[in-house]
């Protein structure tokens, strides 16, 4: 029963030992009678490098958005070829999250968080060396480039979705503020990759940044497939299992779906479009629009862990409610439009994008957290690692498809309107989704 027992069947385990206990004798021995995680110093650092894990969607979307970019005009690429490049991962993401929701938790530790995350480390390592590919060979870098995006974005993905579901069953005491701290740690890859793959560049080269990146997710893949215990996992009856089509029956789970995918849509729109807009009507040099760039990501990061902290006794869907409001306000300040007579400023446009830090912040976690207790509580699901995991693959799908949609759509209104007219026009989107969810908290 001590602590040290689940870490023996890694030390001495053999195939034989680990496939005759059942589930019910490995849940004695990594949890307590009150559901929490027994103490001791490896399961918290296990818990630590799973959360670590959380980056990697975030990490590796924005690692090379700032310079690579430059590197690629220079060998001719278009900028369809370019964006096209960077919607691999969040399009590739999709395609895992919605092909396979159940099946990475079924192929248990050694296939999906071992060989799915070391092929997609040493990916990411290996597109660092693409730069070798002699300039007369285009075709083939332009391969090279698209393959291993792929291979690495489903590989991390894959790893990732179910170094969740392990992190969910590791303390299930704790399972809304592991769900808000997964968060918080994308929010922190895309608020570190873009500053660290610009500097690492800028110091060392292309291939470095790909490198350490590649190396720091194998280690830690390597580290959680060591120290994680076999599937221990407290799952349904297949008929009783979560599906995509069950949860999205309710109508305020699809409605905070669809407004999860407006607010990343506003987000990348925003991301794409700002740094050539604040540097063409304001002059403002590459010091500081990295410095303007950290204001939107830190302020997210920041109340995302706020409201983790805060979940547990925070009950409502007030500050969901409020952080959509206030998205859908920040983007008339970020032009600044000239609908509501606002002049051409730039202290308002970076207010803006503090307030749609703000909103940012104050929707993912409650927004999340109240699905969950929609699909427990309305639509009867248990509140187990399934559910859990269903649920936050929603989240990432939304997120990808706002991801891959808003620079699109975005790209088109300002190239045809210009940006301030833009900001107003993409925040009109929402609007109907707006009215409805401060109509489900009023009439509740």
């Amino acid at each position: 029963q001590s602590t040290w027992g689940i870490y023996s069947i890694y030390i001495h385990r053999s195939a034989r030992a680990v496939s005759i206990m059942s589930c019910n004798e490995t849940k004695k021995i990594i949890t307590n009678q009150n559901g929490t995680h027994r103490k001791g110093w490896r399961l918290h650092m296990l818990v630590a490098m799973l959360l670590m894990y959380q980056m990697i969607p975030g990490w590796c979307q924005n690692l090379l958005e700032t310079f690579f970019p430059i590197v690629v005009e220079e060998r001719g690429w278009s900028k369809t070829l370019i964006g096209s490049l960077l919607a691999m991962f969040p399009a590739s993401r999709l395609i895992v999250y919605i092909t396979c929701p159940n099946a990475v938790n079924n192929w248990g530790t050694g296939i999906s968080l071992g060989l799915f995350g070391i092929i997609g480390a040493i990916s990411q390592l290996a597109f660092g060396f693409v730069e070798y590919i002699p300039n007369n060979q285009n075709g083939l870098y332009i391969f090279a480039c698209f393959s291993l995006r792929i291979i690495e974005a489903v590989g991390l993905n894959i790893s990732f979705m179910f170094s969740f579901s392990l992190l969910m069953e590791l303390w299930p005491a704790q399972r809304t503020l592991l769900a808000s701290l997964a968060i918080v740690c994308d929010g922190v890859g895309v608020m570190v990759a873009p500053v660290f793959g610009s500097a690492i560049f800028a110091s060392f080269g292309f291939e470095f940044p790909f490198i350490i990146s590649g190396l720091m997710f194998l280690i830690i893949a390597l580290y959680c497939w060591i120290e994680s215990p076999p599937n221990i996992y407290d799952r349904c009856e297949s008929k009783d299992r979560p599906t995509y089509r069950g949860l999205l029956m309710n109508p305020a789970i699809t409605l905070i779906f669809i407004l999860n995918i407006y607010v990343r849509l506003l987000s990348a729109f925003t991301v794409a479009n700002y740094a050539a807009y604040i540097h063409h009507k304001y002059n403002v040099n590459q010091y500081n629009i990295g410095r303007i760039y950290m204001i939107f990501p830190g302020l997210d990061t920041s109340i995302c862990l706020i409201m983790s902290l805060m979940m547990n006794k925070l009950k409502t869907i007030l500050p969901t409610v409020f952080g959509v409001v206030l998205l859908a306000v920040s983007m008339q300040l970020i032009g600044p439009t000239g609908l509501i007579g606002l002049p051409h400023n730039l202290i308002i446009s970076v207010s803006g994008c503090a307030l749609h830090g703000l909103g940012s912040g104050l929707f993912h976690t409650p927004a999340l957290e109240t699905q969950t207790q929609l699909a427990v509580n309305i639509c009867g699901y248990p509140d187990n690692v399934d559910t859990r995991s269903l649920l936050q693959q929603m989240f990432r799908i939304a997120l990808s498809i706002g991801a891959i949609i808003g620079p699109v759509i975005g790209g088109y209104f300002n190239d045809s309107f210009g940006m301030e007219l833009a900001c107003s026009l993409i925040s009109l989107f929402g609007l109907p989704f707006i009215f409805s969810l401060v109509a489900v908290y009023a009439f509740r």
